[in-house]
């Protein structure tokens, strides 16, 4: 599925474009994978020649979702690597900063620049990134803040307050697989990302007959917030008259 070249980009063409040692009539594309073949003639993957990670089934350079951070004032230097949450392939972003952020504000900025399955699920922010002895960035100590991070996940529970909350709680718990889910939890640092946000999406339009839009989570991440957008935008969503939350208890 790729075409014969870069449009109007003859020097992207030829760097990424070879003529094949198998039929010089025809080119092989330079995809950045690293792989050796064997003496039966087999092919094995070796992994990659950059810095690319594969999430959601997306090829995602890092670099651009650092360049982009980075670009944000407040932000000095930005690191971003695949972490493993719940066997999944997630991005956790790691940001050199003596100000206090706003997660939310962040977000919304990198929705600016970057398709969805590009924002970072998690964000750690530090004064000064961890070094080994040797003076270089410790990667190890890094993905171990995002695991141990307390911070991360809103640990004060609170129930739905109205019908539109508990029907919007229902469904992120579904999706998520994730049980029990406040109002005031942020999606992204509960396990959320972009693959899951757009089945949330089509769940909200077809259960609840309203048009969410993708950017809106990145203003809205919690379940509080988007009720309240929902109930007070140009949202047609009507309320039924005699309806009771339904009623839920947890073990806590």
């Amino acid at each position: 599925a790729l075409a014969s070249g870069y449009h109007n980009q003859p020097e992207m063409t030829q760097e990424k474009l070879k003529p094949s040692f198998l039929d010089e009539t025809k080119t092989l594309f330079r995809t950045g994978d690293l792989g050796k073949q064997t003496a039966p003639g087999i092919i094995e993957f070796m992994g990659r020649k950059d810095n690319q990670v594969k999430v959601n089934g997306y090829r995602i350079d890092p670099g651009e979702i650092e360049y982009q951070l980075t670009r944000y004032a407040p932000i000095e230097r930005a690191i971003v690597l695949p972490v493993q949450v719940n066997n999944q392939t997630q991005l956790s972003a790691y940001c050199q900063t003596d100000k206090t952020l706003e997660i939310a504000e962040i977000r919304e900025l990198l929705a600016k620049f970057l398709p969805v399955y590009m924002i970072p699920s998690y964000f750690i922010f530090l004064k000064q990134f961890p070094l080994t002895r040797h003076g270089k960035l410790d990667l190890h100590s890094l993905r171990e803040l995002r695991e141990t991070g307390k911070s991360l996940v809103n640990s004060n529970y609170v129930a739905p307050r109205n019908y539109l909350e508990s029907n919007l709680v229902s469904i992120w718990e579904k999706i998520l697989s994730k049980h029990p889910i406040g109002i005031f939890d942020n999606f992204f640092e509960i396990g959320g990302h972009s693959l899951l946000l757009s089945r949330v999406v089509t769940r909200v339009h077809k259960e609840l007959n309203v048009s969410v839009k993708l950017a809106d989570f990145f203003k809205v991440p919690t379940i509080a917030g988007l009720a309240t957008l929902i109930s007070q935008t140009q949202y047609n969503y009507q309320e039924p008259i005699s309806a009771i939350p339904p009623q839920k208890s947890y073990p806590m």
